[in-house]
């Protein structure tokens, strides 16, 4: 049990003008936050800490109230000490961590009374007091974290810690503050209080401070030349700044790519760490869509070009030698995994640049020549590889509206030209990732090309023949096919969903199902959503009447 004078003995050490005292005080708190008898304490604060009412002065037991004991305790010990004893940040440090858990506080924002003091306490020692930057660290994650705190932060304060902990990142790197040895973990303690500032602003970042945040990021990565969980966190740092003020930075953002391109393009393709992939290709992301209408933006894409093809070609795996039966129950088959997510988008984003804003290749590129963009994607849809076409629906549904009709079509043209070969060899080798998601990418076209108000005017004659030849192909094919991959469902789906477009828009002029097709088992068991959606197309057009 606590009582109020277990309470009042701390308070009375803590409280006290002589050091030694206050230590003892410290020493004494600590036994009543560790172990069994911390549930207690905590409880006990906790308690008092939940009938404050709002403005009312924190009473002596409460955790407010022992906040600020501890920020007073720690400035006089930092203020008539050579070496400050690192056990009153770490006191003050568990105090904070107690007082936000959901198990002791009583309340909600337990600390809001004092959580301004807090914040200014924290700048003070942290620009002092190299050996409490760690503890104090973990202090001010904490706090950014909750949102009703960090608006309690005063912006010159912010912006003080910002350049500080900037600062500090770049002498771990450059040398600085007395040739002293930065271990790698706390750099990386300190890149995370960072990233906390960068991504819990207490408001907009102010212009002086956006200035000095891209300078900082420069000078950081004139010191970088190596991957691992360092950089990878302050490519992090960078797209979350990105996120955060990108629409404020226009061609600034480009300064930062001239720092960070070196180190993003030697490892982008290379590396093996997956959560280093993922966040190069965000930042990829992010720059392109800052630099959307920069002049200088088309260096950007040409660089993105080379390595998106490269990315696209290289992560081409399929399912090959998988028996059918047992592609039919992975439930992840045709599904993108959160990588695959992002590199599509921002192949999407790269390819809708290049096929449309890019001319030539600016004067330094060593290649005179280069493939225009359009050509190589349909080159690759031609061939079927499955992150091409899942790239190619990602840039259908996203710019249709933005790109020519003629350039669908033509891309069109180039998959129907090749789909009997990507449908035979999907069924010889039983790998069909590349043929679902080229039904899919058909899909994506048989919206766009008949559904898109601006995409409604007929092309000439000799298109249009050729159009529709190219449907009566994959209606073809697919009827031939169907038999030979009827068990893999996520094909059966996209397909059946491809077919329903393709009489419900009129694509083709006879709407043939062989017999042996109707005799599937998917259409004599319980149907499919997508099943059911090409049966009741097929029936509802007057063609179905001549098929059987």
């Amino acid at each position: 049990m606590v009582i109020s004078r277990d309470v009042e003995e701390i308070v009375l050490k803590l409280s006290s003008d002589k050091a030694r005292t206050r230590e003892e005080g410290i020493k004494l708190l600590n036994t009543w936050l560790e172990g069994e008898r911390s549930i207690g304490f905590c409880k006990y604060l906790g308690k008092n800490t939940a009938e404050l009412i709002p403005d009312e002065i924190p009473q002596s037991e409460t955790w407010p109230f022992f906040t600020n004991m501890l920020i007073q305790c720690t400035s006089l010990e930092i203020s008539s000490s050579k070496r400050p004893k690192l056990i009153f940040a770490k006191t003050l440090r568990v105090v904070v961590q107690r007082a936000e858990d959901d198990n002791f506080s009583g309340k909600p924002l337990p600390l809001l009374p004092v959580v301004k003091n807090l914040f200014n306490h924290i700048w003070e020692v942290v620009k002092n007091v190299t050996s409490f930057q760690s503890e104090y660290g973990i202090v001010l994650r904490h706090l950014l974290a909750v949102r009703d705190y960090r608006f309690h932060m005063r912006k010159d304060i912010y912006c003080k810690l910002v350049k500080k902990y900037m600062k500090l990142v770049e002498d771990s790197w450059g040398g600085k503050n007395d040739n002293q040895y930065h271990p790698k973990e706390e750099v990386f303690r300190c890149i995370l209080t960072l990233h906390a500032l960068l991504e819990n602003p207490p408001g907009d970042f102010p212009h002086n401070l956006r200035e000095d945040i891209v300078k900082r990021f420069v000078k950081i990565f004139c010191f970088i030349r190596d991957e691992g969980k360092i950089s990878r966190k302050l490519i992090e740092c960078i797209n979350t700044f990105f996120i955060k003020d990108g629409p404020n930075l226009d061609c600034e953002s480009l300064e930062i790519h001239n720092a960070v391109q070196q180190f993003v393009f030697r490892y982008w393709l290379t590396t093996h760490d997956r959560a280093l992939k993922d966040v190069l290709i965000l930042y990829a992301r992010l720059q392109l869509n800052i630099t959307r209408g920069a002049t200088d933006g088309s260096i950007l894409v040409h660089q993105l070009l080379d390595i998106v093809y490269k990315e696209l070609d290289q992560s081409y795996i399929s399912n090959a030698n998988v028996p059918r039966t047992d592609a039919t129950k992975d439930d992840k088959f045709g599904t993108l995994s959160s990588s695959h997510c992002g590199l599509v988008e921002l192949a999407a984003a790269v390819l809708y640049r290049a096929c449309t804003n890019m001319t030539k290749a600016p004067s330094t590129e060593k290649r005179v020549k280069r493939e225009h963009a359009a050509a190589h994607l349909r080159e690759a849809l031609m061939k079927g590889k499955w992150l091409w076409n899942a790239s190619f629906c990602f840039l259908t549904r996203k710019y249709h509206t933005r790109i020519s009709k003629d350039i669908f079509i033509y891309w069109f043209e180039g998959i129907c030209t090749s789909f009997q070969r990507i449908l035979n060899d999907a069924n010889m080798v039983h790998a069909y990732d590349g043929l679902l998601w080229t039904l899919r990418s058909l899909q994506e076209l048989s919206s766009v090309l008949l559904s898109d108000p601006k995409l409604k005017k007929p092309p000439s004659s000799s298109c249009l023949n050729e159009f529709d030849c190219g449907w009566q192909v994959v209606w073809t094919c697919l009827m031939q096919g169907l038999p030979l991959f009827s068990n893999v469902t996520p094909v059966v789906d996209a397909a059946m969903v491809l077919l329903g477009n393709i009489i419900s828009n009129d694509l083709i002029y006879t709407c043939v199902v062989p017999q042996d097709v109707w005799d599937l088992r998917l259409f004599k068991q319980m149907p499919s959503v997508s099943v059911l959606y090409f049966i009741s197309c097929y029936f509802s057009k007057k063609v179905s009447q001549v098929s059987g």
